[in-house]
């Protein structure tokens, strides 16, 4: 009997004990779905970029989600966070911050001439060059205003040159950068336009690794098309989201 109730206290304690491990707190991931509500973005025949934005980032919302990555986005529908362009901007970028982000991936969709396609990722760096400041613009605003928030952001990169804490967050955006680039052109065999430095408007936030992805060109006759394709949109967000997971070290 002795034996018995010793053995059934050691059982109680045991599972009163607490647990030898804790898991690590959950990363979180912020998406931003590039445009939306008054502002469409891009449109072409094939596809209207905020409404490709938003549906390739909900996918890798679900993706991210199903290995543990908590995720944040700027618009979850067809919204903006702002009617006011330049108020947009600066709320979605100042979504970003390191004490409860671990990483900001802004989705774009591309345009140019009938010719242009293939998938370039961007990082916050060193001011525009000139063959680039149309893009910048586009999606700094647009117009007058895109030209202001441009100059904003080119003098912001400037300044981040010697800062040294800035330059390791840049480091990372490099970084994180390249994997989801090197994910996205394995998953589609797009053309690579590369990992460049620009100096984007809502990625200069420099507090945690940040970057801007323009998922092809949905001015192109092929791609266009392909971007209109669900298929095509689950691989380029199983791409983004294994890139993303890649940089996080998250199985």
């Amino acid at each position: 009997m002795k034996r018995l109730a010793f053995a059934l206290l050691l059982s109680s304690l045991a599972l009163a004990a607490p647990a030898p491990t804790t898991r690590p707190p959950a990363l979180t991931v912020l998406l931003d779905p590039g445009h939306g509500g008054v502002d469409g973005g891009m449109a072409s025949r094939w596809v209207t970029e905020k409404e490709v934005t938003l549906d390739v980032a909900l996918r890798v919302r679900a993706l991210l989600r199903a290995r543990g990555v908590n995720v944040i986005m700027t618009r979850d529908r067809d919204t903006q966070l702002s009617v006011n362009k330049t108020t947009d901007l600066e709320a979605r970028s100042r979504m970003a911050k390191a004490d409860r982000v671990n990483a900001y991936v802004s989705i774009h969709v591309n345009a140019a001439g009938p010719t242009a396609q293939g998938i370039e990722t961007y990082y916050f760096g060193r001011p525009l060059e000139s063959r680039n400041r149309t893009l910048a613009v586009r999606e700094n605003g647009g117009g007058t205003l895109g030209e202001n928030l441009t100059r904003q952001a080119t003098s912001t990169a400037q300044n981040l040159l010697g800062d040294l804490i800035a330059q390791a967050k840049i480091a990372f955006s490099k970084q994180l950068a390249t994997r989801v680039q090197s994910h996205l052109i394995a998953a589609t065999g797009a053309v690579n336009r590369g990992v460049q430095q620009e100096a984007f408007y809502v990625i200069r936030n420099p507090t945690t690794p940040a970057i801007l992805i323009e998922i092809g060109f949905g001015s192109h006759p092929v791609e266009g098309a392909k971007l209109a394709q669900g298929a095509y949109r689950d691989r380029l967000a199983d791409a983004i989201a294994d890139g993303i997971c890649d940089f996080l070290n998250v199985k």
